[in-house]
């Protein structure tokens, strides 16, 4: 690209109630929405990176935003010859390229319920019409908590320690994820690089914050890709048409721009399955969030994506 120009907002969003993660509590998250125009036309992109993902921050990003004073061809030339991996902005710029393609985007996935250990909001979840469940778990965690939700809901459990448990605990729930028909798999039990994974192995266990990019390890079991993490979406696609095996992709918080980027990437794979989409609704009303919510996560195909970034502060 020998043309073009970008510019960009950043925007704070707030949570409703902390997320917690391997990482800690999460109660707001920063987002780059950039916007790029080029011959190509006009494009969007979101650079959200989310704590305990090895990505470049969003400090990091603007630097890098900011230094090619809105040249478009600069700043993917000083991407391309970044040392250091930043997994988001290409995301962003992947995003941005494709934009005519994914804004007109209308088909739908069907989505995981993500949920507390709560009685009330499992029946919520059961007569909303999810199939599929996913929840958070910690050392603190009981079997018997989990035995309480599969009692209540006849279809898929996923849980996600997003990398919080030793050894030891790991092995007693992978253990149990494989002892029952319903659990669908284990989510990232130990941290990123723990040499614990090759005595747990692939049956059951997933990997979420240890794959992040392609190339990033070698896993025959389920690999969770969020794709606004992933890196050149190109590279991606290609990676997952050689890939054999299980793929899940999910959110990582995203506003309208993102998900809307991220449905259209995962509905490329026709092994996608079930998505983790379930994430709006969770953050104040800040307008931010434009997709319904519920079993299915679909796209909007005639969407005024301009009007969007007209009211982003």
């Amino acid at each position: 690209m020998t043309s073009g120009y970008f510019d960009f907002k950043r925007v704070r969003r707030r949570l409703r109630s902390p997320v917690t993660t391997g990482a800690g509590a999460v109660d707001s998250v920063d987002r780059i929405i950039l916007r790029t125009q080029s011959d190509q036309g006009t494009g969007y992109g979101e650079i959200a990176p989310w704590p305990g993902f090895p990505t470049e921050s969003v400090e990091q990003a603007l630097e890098f935003l900011r230094s090619a004073q809105g040249n478009l061809p600069h700043l993917i030339a000083a991407v391309d010859a970044s040392p250091t991996p930043l997994p988001c902005l290409s995301s962003a710029l992947s995003s941005c390229r494709l934009w005519d393609k994914i804004a007109t985007f209308g088909g739908s996935l069907p989505c995981a319920g993500l949920m507390t250990l709560s009685v009330m909001e499992t029946d919520a979840k059961v007569a909303a019409g999810f199939k599929t469940l996913k929840v958070k778990i910690s050392p603190e965690t009981s079997e018997e908590s989990i035995h309480g939700v599969l009692s209540r809901f006849p279809g898929r459990l996923r849980l996600d320690a997003n990398g919080s448990l030793d050894l030891q605990t790991a092995r007693r729930w992978t253990e149990f994820a494989r002892a029952q028909a319903q659990v669908e798999f284990l989510e990232q039990p130990l941290p990123v690089g723990h040499p614990g994974y090759a005595s747990l192995g692939p049956d059951k266990i997933a990997l979420d914050e240890s794959f992040l990019t392609p190339g990033g390890v070698d896993w025959s079991g389920t690999i969770v890709v969020k794709p606004l993490l992933a890196g050149d979406w190109d590279d991606l696609l290609a990676w997952r048409a050689a890939h054999v095996g299980s793929v899940v992709y999910s959110s990582c918080f995203e506003t309208a721009i993102g998900r809307q980027g991220a449905l259209w990437l995962a509905a490329q794979d026709a092994s996608a399955g079930t998505v983790g989409f379930d994430t709006l609704g969770r953050f104040e009303s800040d307008g931010r969030d434009r997709h319904t919510h519920g079993p299915a996560a679909g796209g909007l195909p005639s969407y005024d994506w301009a009007g969007f970034w007209h009211d982003l502060t």
